[in-house]
């Protein structure tokens, strides 16, 4: 029987259970967008529903890209609900199942940033308690969310979170049992310095900032190059090309044979003098010449602070367009994670043409950002239309994107990596698009 909600959220697919914990699939009709429901019936005392929201409260007062958002907990008659943000309903747990580990160039950005976001409760006095791979939500093109929040508490300290979460990880990269040959040993293009990172988490001398530090240091494994496409082209060019030549020396024989009786494409037999009229023009087939895509800069920088002051280092904006990426454009430096401050902060452009692609050049590595595109520039970052979103990881961050012409682009950062004591900062030295 479907619990009773408030009627904002209307139930659409029940999910099944997680552990004690009801789930389902449900609608904001408010905000006309998909939620996930989490309940305990009324058949659990009144303590577990007590622990329950406790747990579930706690974790709403932080705000983090790699925490599932909550948006409602409340007790009723029967039993006690929680409505958090959906993101496709796979786990890591689900995606072990399936033999679909996490790709090794997309682990680091997330393993850190679940990590950071593990530090963000801890830093506020909370402990998750009950981490593993159906607690930390993962679906393609979202960032991995820890989540779980409410199940019943296997551990009490924050040690226990970071040795739970470093299995958790180390099981999402490798896809199997904790505890056999180094992750870099299993998996190819995996640093080898993941290995000792882990070993000590999973030792208990780690905390979950130590882990998200360490974890930021490492490289990141490059995706494997495809070929380039206009290689594939001149290649079927240069066939084309064999088979005009063969076609046309079919021709030749053909012509050569009917004026002298012998074979086609046969010599004459010795004696004779065949004479052959070869072409007075040559027929050159040219090749396109590759069409580069020039960048152009973008125009009119602004700071967005919408939860803050409104200045964000706007002495500065000019760097991002002037054709110099030695010329940069930083955020303001934050003594605490920014997601214990505002829900982000950033910098919007404008496009002098219709762009196929945008480009930060220069950007801190371990900077979580959402893209997004508004035609209109509202006050509400979670007004304008979400283009990409992910964890850069320095130098050049390069983003395809859907035609869109005049209005504004967002970059907007949900959180800054912490450079040093009471710094948690970010610079960008170049903001442009290519056509």
């Amino acid at each position: 029987m479907p619990p009773p909600i408030p009627d904002r959220f209307r139930l659409e697919i029940r999910l099944g259970r997680d552990e004690d914990i009801e789930q389902w699939l449900a609608t904001d009709v408010s905000l006309d967008r998909p939620v996930l429901v989490r309940v305990i019936g009324p058949d659990a005392p009144a303590t577990r529903h007590r622990e329950f929201l406790g747990s579930v409260r706690a974790a709403a007062t932080i705000n983090h890209t790699h925490l599932a958002a909550i948006f409602a907990a409340a007790e009723t008659d029967a039993g006690a609900y929680a409505v958090s943000e959906w993101s496709g309903g796979v786990t890591l747990a689900d995606r072990i199942a399936a033999g679909e580990p996490m790709d090794p160039v997309e682990f680091l950005p997330n393993a850190t940033g679940l990590a950071e976001a593990l530090a963000a409760l801890h830093e506020a006095g909370i402990v998750h308690g009950s981490i593993d791979p159906s607690a930390v939500q993962y679906a393609l093109a979202h960032p991995a969310k820890l989540a779980g929040f409410g199940r019943r508490r296997r551990t009490t300290t924050a040690t226990d979170d970071v040795v739970a979460l470093a299995c958790t990880l180390e099981q999402a990269v490798t896809g199997g049992a904790v505890g056999g040959p180094g992750p870099s040993q299993v998996v190819d293009g995996l640093p080898p310095q993941v290995d000792e990172i882990l070993a000590r988490a999973r030792a208990g001398a780690s905390t979950a900032r130590r882990l998200a530090d360490d974890l930021a240091t490492v490289p990141s494994p490059r995706p494997p190059e495809t070929p380039p496409t206009g290689r594939s082209f001149r290649v079927l060019v240069a066939a084309g090309v064999l088979v005009f030549l063969a076609v046309a020396l079919v021709g030749i024989g053909r012509l050569v044979a009917a004026g002298s009786g012998a074979p086609i494409l046969f010599p004459p037999s010795p004696g004779t003098t065949a004479p052959i009229a070869l072409p007075s023009t040559t027929t050159t087939i040219p090749l396109p010449a590759p069409v580069p895509s020039e960048p152009f800069p973008a125009d009119d920088p602004t700071s967005f602070d919408p939860f803050g002051g409104g200045d964000e280092n706007d002495h500065r904006l000019g760097n991002l367009v002037d054709g110099d990426p030695t010329t940069v454009w930083r955020t303001e430096r934050y003594r605490d994670p920014l997601p214990l401050l505002k829900p982000g902060v950033g910098v919007t452009v404008r496009a002098s043409r219709t762009p196929s692609e945008f480009e930060a050049v220069g950007i801190t590595p371990g900077v979580s950002y959402v893209l997004a595109w508004s035609a209109s520039s509202p006050t509400d970052p979670d007004q304008w239309e979400v283009i990409a979103s992910g964890r850069t990881l320095g130098g050049v961050l390069s983003i395809q994107v859907p035609p869109r012409t005049g209005g504004r682009w967002l970059l907007w950062f949900t959180d800054l990596p912490r450079l040093g004591p009471d710094d948690h900062s970010a610079e960008i030295g170049e903001l442009r698009f290519r056509a």
